[in-house]
């Protein structure tokens, strides 16, 4: 049999996909924002469309990227850092509504988030013209939603690709489940992780635990860094399944000999409260809003309506903001109409 091996290969690979195959997860308002602060672009009549330009250029370079048989675009539903608040009320309150982000456009926040605004809601009609999946739900986080997917997903040997600059998302990578990281332009695997961070994923919880994270607005244990967790937990690094019990053991046996682990008990509760908030092995969703994201994993993507999507551009007078060919751009989403339940 020999011989036949590479044509028996052949016909494996080529064997048909199904929708679920390999599912993109784009946090929509991480890639937005992304977009918005550095795409300045403005249309014909002095409108700012970047944030809904770039998103568009986005979309196109993953699919062309990674060829996924799904593609599915999460937003933040509203109020959706309600339930983590009632945990703790400075959970991301550093976010200042009154900054402007972009200095370049705006004079004021007012207009800035006049023009965010605008832009999302034409970009998500822009999307319901394309054979994609878009997830919002109120009081949920879009990084519950996408865990969820990506967990629910990638235990049945399913590929999942996390898009997003978000790094609370590394901690639930593995042999299925990858991240691109839009701003490095890298993908972290379980190897990719490991190497950059000094950690594998299923531990980083535990470390962002300890040391909080200033975009959340979440105060970990003062003096504390990478270095001194691997030295003092060195099971963090390379055993699997190591928890924070684990690690307050340690500190109880050794409190009286280093500072460090004095100051880890006394921030006991606040460390597990950050675990407790971070935690996206456990995404934050009830069990009937797990059933409404499999009701829709389990369906088909819309069709894809070049005409209006084409006729859209042309009433905004962007006809040529996405790329030069948009009909060949759109191209690019057709695939996901072949593939089959």
């Amino acid at each position: 049999m020999g011989k036949y091996d590479a044509l028996l290969n052949k016909v494996q690979q080529s064997a048909p996909r199904k929708v679920n195959d390999h599912i993109l997860v784009i946090d929509a308002l991480n890639t937005f924002f992304r977009n918005f602060t550095t795409t300045n672009l403005i249309n014909p009549q002095g409108v700012h469309v970047g944030g809904m330009i770039g998103f568009l250029r986005s979309l196109g370079f993953l699919t062309r990227t990674f060829n996924p048989t799904r593609i599915v675009i999460v937003f933040d539903g509203q109020g959706s850092t309600a339930a983590r608040k009632n945990i703790n009320s400075d959970y991301k309150a550093n976010r200042d509504i009154n900054r402007i982000t972009n200095w370049d456009i705006f004079d004021n926040k007012a207009d800035e988030s006049a023009s965010m605004s605008d832009q999302i809601g034409r970009l998500i009609e822009y999307l319901q013209m394309l054979p994609v999946d878009m997830i919002s739900m109120p009081k949920v986080e879009a990084d519950d939603v996408i865990a969820y997917i990506a967990k629910e997903f990638g235990k049945d040997n399913q590929k999942v690709t996390i898009v997003s600059s978000d790094k609370d998302f590394l901690q639930i990578v593995n042999n299925n489940v990858e991240v691109y990281a839009p701003t490095k332009k890298k993908v972290y695997n379980s190897a990719e992780v490991r190497e950059e961070l000094g950690i594998l994923p299923e531990n980083y919880l535990v470390m962002k635990a300890l040391l909080g994270d200033n975009s959340d607005n979440l105060s970990g244990v003062k003096g504390l860094g990478p270095k001194g967790i691997f030295k003092h937990f060195p099971d963090l690094v390379d055993k699997p399944g190591t928890d924070l019990e684990y690690v307050f053991e340690i500190c109880e046996a050794g409190v009286e000999k280093t500072k460090v682990f004095q100051k880890i008990l006394t921030n006991y509760d606040r460390v597990w409260q950050n675990y407790d908030l971070m935690n996206l092995m456990e995404p934050r969703l009830s069990d009937t809003q797990k059933v409404l994201i499999l009701d829709l994993m389990d369906g088909c993507p819309s069709q894809l309506n070049v005409m209006a999507f084409l006729l859209m551009l042309k009433q905004d007078n962007i006809e040529h903001g996405i790329t030069k060919n948009t009909e060949s751009w759109l191209e690019n989403f057709r695939y996901l109409l072949t593939v089959k339940k």
